[in-house]
């Protein structure tokens, strides 16, 4: 199981590559839940941390439904991304509280062209069938997904999650995430899930007796 953190300070950079995290994704604006990260910030994030790095495009808090300028920043904030040494990127479209077709197919193609693996990120959560979107965005080639579940956190959401993990002939890797605490952090080993997902800098300072905790106890899984 592979351990990601989100990160959106230099702080929380140096931190994770202090603490060899074996992947982080890369955001800011934490308060809006995470939008496309600068170029100043993406390089230095190429020349601080060495593991595997995602990168975030979004480019505005107002849901998750992008217009064609919309798509065309987020296309060249794909290739940006690959420019400053991401080897993946995280993003995801709706339309009705479905998965929108054909931006997410726009996307893909650009991102895999490029050798980039993807993310769908926890606007999945806001599908109204989790399981079928979950199905359709395996078929239609994201790697991984990074889901609560439908819950307020992961905790909450985690028979969903359960019950996703169980779905037949996945093909996407499914990344659990949203309120990950070392008070929880136990409750999702060993039940089928390829990721875990957390943030240490989400106030703008490091949690690090929380970042001690998880990868103690979670690294070697």
């Amino acid at each position: 199981m592979i351990l990601e953190a989100c990160i959106s300070t230099v702080n929380g950079l140096i931190h994770a590559q202090e603490f060899n995290i074996p992947r982080i994704e890369l955001c800011e604006n934490l308060s809006l839940d995470g939008l496309t990260p600068s170029l100043v910030f993406q390089k230095k994030a190429n020349h601080i941390f060495k593991g595997e790095k995602f990168i975030m495009i979004r480019p505005h808090a107002n849901g998750f439904n992008y217009n064609k300028k919309d798509v065309t920043n987020m296309i060249k904030s794909i290739e940006s991304a690959k420019e400053n040494g991401a080897e993946g990127v995280v993003f995801g479209a709706l339309k009705n509280k479905t998965i929108d077709f054909k931006v997410n197919s726009q996307l893909l193609e650009k991102a895999k062209n490029l050798g980039l693996k993807c993310t769908f990120h926890k606007a999945i959560d806001e599908c109204e069938k989790l399981t079928e979107s979950i199905i359709e965005i395996s078929e239609m080639g994201f790697d991984w997904v990074l889901t609560s579940g439908r819950g307020i956190n992961a905790e909450k959401g985690l028979n969903n999650i359960k019950s996703i993990v169980n779905i037949r002939n996945r093909k996407v890797k499914i990344l659990a995430g949203g309120g990950v605490s070392v008070v929880n952090c136990l409750l999702f080993l060993n039940i089928g899930i390829d990721g875990l997902h957390f943030s240490i800098d989400k106030a703008g300072e490091i949690e690090t007796e929380k970042f001690k905790f998880i990868l103690e106890k979670l690294k070697a899984t």
